[in-house]
């Protein structure tokens, strides 16, 4: 049976609500726990897509994560046969460094509830297109990235040019987090306290407030986008074409 391969960088940055969303969409899933040294095999065809979460290392930390550097490979490969991919922070920027883009530290941390703008090429993207002009999603990052050759940009906001991009018509990266729960935020604020204190205008108080606001509209975008990105990506003819056109 097909299924939807997930790579999981941090034991506390798992599918969140994506998990739930698959589900309903009665995908078939696994996850690759790459901190504890999981390893899966390259049978692309048996991949129907493949999901990179986010993590709270930066794409170049090789020597502390040697898992990055076969994960970078990984990515390259699944690009060659056609898998449909869908990268969140760390994974968007992975994406984005295995083809050979830049990956760098931002002008600010966004942390927390941010506004973003959706292009007009995200307005009528199949997948993110369910999504207002300018929604409030949560950010967790201070890196940002140059979007990959070929890659149309999605969404963007004040600080980062790049908030979301689309190459072909089935890889996308996100620079923001869709799969968030309160119980997820909640934990991330806990595990990060020390660091969170030391960056003046980031208040945890205010994100789990802002999370009563925000949260139901983030679990309704997230289930249109993931929804939309897993019909596409498990059409058996779709991905056969595109497999067979990649290796020629």
């Amino acid at each position: 049976m097909d299924e939807v391969l997930v790579f999981q960088h941090d034991p506390f940055e798992d599918l969140g609500f994506f998990a739930e969303v698959l589900e309903k969409q009665g995908a078939n899933f696994r996850t690759i726990r790459l901190f504890h040294g999981e390893m899966p095999a390259e049978d692309w065809e048996r991949t129907s897509a493949l999901i990179i979460l986010g993590g709270p290392m930066s794409v170049a930390d090789e020597e502390q994560y040697p898992f990055l550097r076969w994960e970078k490979t990984i990515i390259r490969a699944a690009i060659d046969e056609a898998v449909p991919l869908l990268g969140v922070c760390l994974g968007a920027q992975l994406i984005v460094a295995a083809l050979g883009s830049a990956v760098y530290h931002g002008p600010v941390k966004e942390i927390g509830w941010y506004p973003i703008s959706i292009t007009p090429h995200g307005q009528v993207d199949s997948s993110l297109g369910y999504l207002p002009e300018s929604p409030i999603v949560f950010q967790w990052h201070s890196d940002g990235f140059d979007l990959p050759s070929g890659a149309l940009r999605l969404a963007s906001s004040v600080y980062y040019q790049n908030q979301a991009f689309r190459l072909g018509k089935n890889i996308y990266g996100l620079q923001f987090h869709l799969e968030m729960t309160s119980a997820m935020i909640e934990r991330w604020i806990d595990e990060h306290s020390k660091d969170l204190a030391q960056i003046p205008y980031v208040h945890p108080d205010k994100i789990v407030s802002d999370t009563q606001n925000y949260l139901p509209a983030l679990k309704y975008y997230a289930e249109k986008f993931l929804s939309e990105f897993i019909r596409r990506a498990t059409k058996p003819k779709q991905l056969k074409t595109k497999r067979e056109h990649a290796k020629l």
